[in-house]
């Protein structure tokens, strides 16, 4: 998970993200009024993951007004475009499995074998095999103001634990399996936080 300083206005993000992405990237050239998802994906810290990128981007101009987000969406190629229209976050109360969500609230950390008892498929050469949540994931509740769960979020083990305050974080949602593969419940998996 990666912390996010969001841009202040439309001129720094397009100069941020009209970057010509990285060396290998021989068609896509900086500063030439288009945005394409190799530019944004190198900002985003992504190779070729464009849910996440999107996913940065949202959370990266959300500081920013309709107008000015407009003006930054406007130099994006098609096929950005397109994928932005594709994984543009949905609203956490309507989100389902595999939707991007940005969601606000104190973490609070809890046990994660208490909270994580499901798998999750993880592809291994030509077939899945299921590996426990708790192995792979850092457990906490999200939680608005009042203390009141909103919902059960995962950030990967060995990286930096979430502070305990208010902060935005952004995330895909996934779900818990357990050995059966019977749908046990839902968590967001956190990629990215604001502070």
């Amino acid at each position: 998970m990666e912390k996010i300083t969001p841009f202040k206005n439309a001129e720094e993000a397009i100069a941020s993200l009209d970057n010509g992405g990285r060396f290998y990237n021989i068609f896509t050239h900086a500063n030439d009024q288009v945005i394409t998802e190799a530019e944004v994906g190198k900002v985003a810290g992504m190779f070729a993951d464009k849910q996440q990128s999107i996913l940065f981007f949202e959370l990266a101009t959300q500081l920013l007004d309709e107008t000015s987000k407009a003006a930054v969406i406007a130099q994006f190629d098609e096929k950005l475009q397109a994928s932005y229209e594709q994984f543009k976050p949905v609203p956490f109360a309507a989100a389902t499995v595999s939707n991007n969500v940005i969601m606000q609230g104190i973490p609070h950390h809890v046990d994660s074998k208490m909270k994580f008892t499901g798998f999750m498929m993880v592809p291994v050469g030509t077939v899945f095999t299921m590996i426990p949540l708790a192995h792979y994931y850092e457990a906490y509740e999200l939680r608005n103001e009042q203390g009141e769960e909103l919902m059960m979020i995962a950030h990967k083990k060995g990286k930096e634990k979430l502070p305990a305050r208010p902060i935005t974080l952004a995330g895909v949602m996934k779900e818990m399996k357990d050995m059966d593969k019977t749908t046990e419940g839902q968590f967001v998996e956190v990629s990215y936080y604001v502070e």
